[in-house]
């Protein structure tokens, strides 16, 4: 492996600890990428997962679309 390999390797290892010091999952890298890079996850990560982004909301879940079509309360102005 060429220098600049092993030292973006090193850096990217670097990266991936400091995310498992505070007990997450590094964004992108699955717990089986963690394995094959030799790191132990702890206990109380492993299996555990991973925060979800919100759902887009649409009419079908009481998004802005559905949303917009809603009356005006009395007494608003235009």
């Amino acid at each position: 492996m060429c220098l600049a390999c092993e030292e973006q390797d090193y850096f990217f290892r670097v990266w991936c600890a400091g995310f498992i010091a505070r007990g997450e999952l590094p964004p992108g890298v699955t717990e089986e990428d963690l394995d094959a890079m030799g790191f132990e996850l702890p206990a109380a990560m492993r299996g555990k997962p991973k925060p979800q982004q919100p759902a887009k909301e649409t009419k079908a879940n009481g998004g802005s679309e559905a949303k917009a079509a809603a009356p005006k309360p009395a007494g608003a102005s235009r």
